[in-house]
């Protein structure tokens, strides 16, 4: 059993709860979202009602469902309100982070990973330098090559806004459980920073 399978079957129960208990850490409580959304919760946006978790392949199926999407939805809504607050489009917002996760990358991979063409690279990428998001440095074996790299300092502070307040209601794991989600997420993105280089013509 792979260190994956492994660190699933000890702790998927507390992870599952806890991506759980994540969602709302990101999304905050029922009256903020009221309060400060121009959407508020009707009988027709409520959250639909989803299936308990009872097995370990469904908590693993939830679990992954979570990463892949529905964190990714409401992280994503407050990551591009924050950058739209620092000037930077929803395109912007896409090549910058892809540039933070995979840097360093050069043109023609963030073309392909993106979607954009040519010209809408080069004009983010433009606008991206002359905010100080991101840096451009010459390949060191093929000179003909652009790598762009993101601005730790700036990036942070982008990340840091984007961040979910930490509330003292909201339910947090404890130290050992956090340890072992930590080493969970770190490896399931590890992978699937791999996977997405090796598919992106490195």
């Amino acid at each position: 059993m792979d260190f994956l399978s492994r660190a699933v079957s000890i702790h998927c129960k507390k992870i599952g709860i806890l991506m759980s208990a994540q969602l709302h850490f990101i999304h905050g409580p029922s009256e903020a979202n009221s309060r400060n959304h121009s959407f508020p919760v009707t009988a027709s946006n409520q959250e639909r009602p989803r299936m308990v978790p009872t097995t370990h392949a469904d908590l693993l199926d939830g679990v992954m469902a979570m990463l892949g999407h529905r964190i990714a939805v409401y992280a994503g809504l407050r990551r591009t309100m924050i950058a739209a607050e620092r000037g930077l489009t929803v395109g912007d917002l896409r090549v910058l982070d892809l540039i933070i996760e995979l840097a360093p990358l050069h043109t023609g991979q963030l073309r392909r990973l993106s979607g954009l063409s040519s010209g809408n690279i080069t004009s983010i990428i433009d606008r991206l330098e002359g905010l100080g998001m991101i840096h451009r440095a010459k390949h060191p074996t093929d000179r003909r090559i652009t790598l762009l790299t993101p601005d730790a300092e700036r990036c942070a502070e982008l990340d840091a806004l984007s961040a979910p307040a930490r509330g003292k209601s909201r339910p947090m794991p404890d130290a050992e459980t956090l340890k072992q989600v930590h080493a969970f997420l770190t490896h399931y993105l590890g992978e699937k920073r791999e996977d997405t280089l090796g598919n992106s013509g490195q």
